[in-house]
């Protein structure tokens, strides 16, 4: 018997930047989405940058938990996040320049440690707040990142529009 799909392919609406701040609207991909009691589990796969050519970019694979639990969509909250492992499964991929053109300290993992792990407990408002291209949520150290304004802005846009999809979907 052959199998079938019946899952139906959900994509969010994002703005995609690439360098100097071109803006693309493109649509992301919830390739899973899983919610118990407390937390939705997203894994979404984007564009992660255009710049460059493909032998050095690849589309991402953000892993992200959000919470279900706070009396407001605007509270709700990043649980986890990540573009790697999480207990030790590959969740997601991180798919920008590793370093980032540049930065040669703007390793994967640099960008994990001061841009990635900064979002947890980041709550829509904040993302609701984000002015574009350039601009950071507080959290995130911006001249930490300020050599990497594509791969924050394009991380930032996703999660945004992720989170409206949450809210609309999980608030209602």
């Amino acid at each position: 018997m052959p199998l079938t799909a019946s899952a139906e392919l959900k994509t969010i609406p994002y703005t995609q930047y690439a360098s100097g701040g071109t803006p693309t609207e493109l649509e992301a991909v919830i390739l899973f989405e899983n919610k118990n009691k407390t937390f939705t589990r997203y894994q979404v796969a984007y564009t992660s940058c255009t710049c460059r050519g493909p032998e050095t970019n690849y589309s991402s694979v953000m892993y992200i938990e959000l919470l279900n639990t706070k009396d407001t969509p605007e509270e709700a909250s990043i649980r986890r996040i990540s573009f790697g492992e999480v207990e030790g499964l590959t969740a997601g991929m991180w798919g920008d320049s590793n370093p980032i053109m540049g930065h040669p300290e703007y390793t994967k993992e640099y960008m994990d440690e001061n841009l990635v792990q900064p979002l947890v407990g980041t709550c829509k408002a904040q993302y609701d707040e984000w002015t574009g291209y350039g601009d950071v949520i507080d959290a995130v150290d911006a001249d930490a990142v300020s050599g990497a304004t594509v791969s924050t802005s394009n991380i930032t846009s996703v999660i945004k529009a992720l989170f409206q999809y949450h809210a609309d979907k999980y608030y209602k």
